[in-house]
């Protein structure tokens, strides 16, 4: 038996001096003469301001705290008392020092209020300031009367000088009639318009060029503005310049003076200088977007430095523009990488049930055949304690261990002809890989997988997309469980081989302030093979299936570092082996675990309406091939990293309304019936769970706890499936993760 007696002692000693910490509100540490500043109050047009921006702009903000309880705080003024002792110092350094009301702050905050106000259009915005002491409390008040907008009634844009007046003919205006006011976006629209210019060859194109002259004496609705671009009054150097020399040293070193031993102009003009043939100059003329005699294009410089970069063999990248006479030069230093090194990580695992610890060794030769290309070779393996096992004997019950091998192409190894022209601007890639991995579970399955595969990569957009032309898996799996309750998990558990081509696509964007999430996976494979004839490889049979999904997402964000998010999936699989009655576990979805419904341990939640006695079987673990999920979110910052959030899941999965063969026993039909999706049931098996969750911001990761109830059971047992009326304890699931669940 293990002992965890110190632990425990420690855990309530910590827990006692938290609850000390929380039972007090801080306002010990304030006076009537100097009361604690609890809240900061902004109405806007006498409605409460649903902006961070508004709030961000005062100077004081109140210590954090919830229900009259300021945590933090205490922790200070406890540190304080004790501020010459170690622990002292400790306190006060993760606590909150108090935030007493500054009458000076107030009227300084109201002014910048009235700033912000007018830059967003309301030229006669008004603020009001007030403050309400009582006792040791102080709340300060801002009343902010907006009055009207201003709207635009028209734009236009012209220039001093007539051959940019020429060339503005052709740019898209950046306003219309009907916009607002706004100062943000008049100063986003010089921005663009001195790119504009300085990616037409206008070397000397700077800020001041552009301005804005915003006439409203027509009044708040009939606005007009005018844009200008005046080289003139900076210098008025307005010729187009040409870069008619571009060097490109890829062997260059900072510390040392290189010795030229090789130089090549390749067809775009460009002179690859380098110590030795390490890199070959078609690859180098690949990888720059830049010609000699094109006209200078700072969008152009700013694309080829991000692609050098992205390569993964340079160390450094730097590009200077030289003038000479009315002439530019381009010079490219760009200092290798070590040809070859070793790398090593350790992280912790959290997500789906799992506790434990991965790591990977790896090692990189890159630049393999002087096209920046990498070959990497890694060792990996992870070792976890398995919250959905019933194994009692083992701490660390589930063991992974994992080799692979990756050569990566920059650039798409197709045919040119196949290619488009602006294939190069994509940050193309190819890899060509093969990975083995052998995952051991005690009391349940061992599993040994062997893959090879070849992926194209790019970027168009904003989207990033993956095509898997190929991908050759081969699966074998024995168990070491003996339940015959679960037909769907042994049959879908088998040996198999997969031949299949897949394809992934996901995009981040925003509208506003809402920022928006999407991605969508589709694979397919076998079919070809089995029109030929060819149904099974050295007897291990080849499975035909096609799997999709689509996930969807959207994050609103609130007013005082509170944010909604919201997600939904849908994933649809399907094989067509007269062999095989259900679909093979590899290619079925699971529910449960800490991304997804948080109230069940990963794979034991679902199909259907199974019953909450099987899901907890001995060696039971649940794969369907219809799966919905549906979440929210209620996310809030407690303090600095400290965040919080109340969700809401709901969602199942099931298998098809098919024919499963006749070799299964009454029990176990029962269960596949239970499990079946039918458009007059499937509403009424959706599971449902809330809870809270407590998150950490470590900057490069965040650690999560959340702590779910069951809500809705549709395979709850001798109870009501609103199990939420009389809940067990086994209706609440701690989940542990890294990363917010979506």
């Amino acid at each position: 038996m293990i002992e965890f007696r110190a632990k425990i002692h420690s855990f309530s000693r910590a827990a006692v001096l938290l609850l000390a910490f929380s039972s007090c509100s801080g306002l010990q540490q304030a006076s009537h003469t100097e009361p604690l500043l609890i809240e900061n109050n902004i109405t806007i047009n006498g409605k409460a301001s649903q902006s961070d921006d508004d709030y961000d702009i005062l100077r004081q903000r109140p210590n954090k705290g919830w229900a009259g309880i300021r945590l933090f705080l205490s922790m200070y003024g406890a540190g304080e008392k004790i501020s010459n002792t170690g622990m002292g110092k400790w306190l006060m350094n993760i606590g909150e020092p108090p935030v007493y009301l500054d009458s000076l702050s107030r009227v300084q905050s109201a002014a910048q209020l009235g700033v912000h106000y007018f830059n967003l259009g309301y030229f006669n915005a008004e603020v009001t300031s007030y403050e309400k002491v009582k006792g040791r409390k102080a709340k300060a008040y801002y009343e902010v009367n907006t009055g009207p907008k201003h709207i635009l009634s028209s734009f236009e844009l012209h220039s001093t000088n007539r051959f940019i007046d020429s060339a503005l003919a052709h740019y898209p205006p950046p306003f219309a009639a009907g916009d607002g006011v706004v100062a943000e976006e008049i100063e986003q629209a010089q921005l663009d318009l001195t790119n504009f210019l300085k990616n037409n060859g206008y070397y000397k194109a700077q800020l001041g060029w552009v301005y804005f002259e915003v006439d409203t004496t027509r009044g708040p609705n009939d606005v007009h503005l005018i844009g200008v671009v005046d080289p003139y009054s900076f210098g008025g150097d307005v010729r187009r310049r040409t870069l008619t020399s571009i060097r490109a040293q890829p062997t260059y070193d900072y510390g040392t003076t290189s010795v030229i031993t090789d130089s090549t102009r390749t067809s775009h003009g460009i002179d690859v200088v380098q110590n030795g043939l390490k890199f070959r100059p078609e690859f180098i003329d690949q990888q720059i977007f830049l010609s000699s005699g094109d006209r200078y294009n700072s969008g152009a410089i700013k694309e080829t430095y991000k692609n050098l970069v992205a390569l993964g063999v340079f160390k450094s990248v730097e590009i200077d523009i030289v003038e000479s006479g009315d002439d530019l030069t381009a010079n490219l230093k760009l200092t290798p990488m070590s040809k070859r090194s070793v790398s090593a990580g350790i992280e912790g695992l959290g997500n789906n049930g799992s506790i434990g610890l991965g790591g990977q060794f790896s090692w990189d030769n890159r630049n393999l055949f002087k096209g920046g290309e990498v070959l990497r070779l890694s060792l990996g393996g992870s070792v976890t304690e398995q919250r959905n096992s019933t194994n009692t004997t083992w701490l660390l019950d589930a063991r992974e261990l994992n080799a692979s091998g990756s050569l990566r192409f920059p650039k798409f190894l197709l045919p040119t002809a196949l290619l488009p022209a602006k294939s190069k601007y994509w940050q193309p890639r190819t890899e060509i890989g093969l990975k083995s991995s052998f995952q051991f579970r005690i009391d349940e399955f061992n599993r040994n997988v062997l893959s090879s595969y070849l992926e194209y990569r790019w970027k168009v957009n904003g989207a990033q997309h993956t095509l898997s032309p190929y991908r050759f898996s081969f699966v074998q799996i024995d168990f070491n469980s003996d339940s015959t309750l679960a037909p769907f998990l042994f049959n879908g558990f088998q040996d198999l081989v997969f031949a299949q081509s897949g394809y992934r696509m996901n995009k981040i964007w925003t509208q506003g302030n809402t920022r928006y999430f999407t991605a969508l996976e589709l694979e397919t494979g076998g079919h070809l093979w089995r029109s030929m004839g060819l149904t099974s490889i050295s007897g291990v049979p080849l499975m035909p299936f096609a799997k999709g999904s689509v996930d969807f997402r959207l994050y609103q964000p609130l007013v005082h570092q509170r944010e909604i998010a919201f997600r939904t999936f849908l994933g649809l699989s399907q094989h067509w082996s007269p062999d095989q009655s259900f679909m093979p576990f590899e290619k079925s979805f699971f529910m449960g675990g800490a991304n997804d419904m948080r109230g069940w341990t990963a794979y034991h939640f679902g199909p259907g309406a199974t019953s909450e006695e099987l899901l907890r079987t001995s060696g039971y673990f649940a794969a369907a091939p219809i799966k919905f999920v549906a979440n929210a979110e209620y996310r809030f910052t407690m303090h600095d990293a400290w965040k919080g959030a109340v969700f809401l899941d709901a969602g199942n999965m099931w298998l098809y309304n098919r024919y499963y063969g006749n070799d299964l026993t009454t029990d176990q039909l029962a269960a596949i019936s239970k499990g079946t999706f039918g458009w007059n049931s499937f509403y009424k098996q959706l599971g449902l769970n809330t809870g809270v969750g407590f998150r950490y911001d470590l900057e490069f990761f965040i650690m999560r706890a959340d702590i779910a109830l069951k809500v809705h059971h549709p395979g709850a047992v001798d109870r009501s499936s609103w199990v939420i009326q009389d809940p067990k304890w086994h209706d609440f699931n701690l989940t542990l993760g890294i990363g917010y669940p979506f």
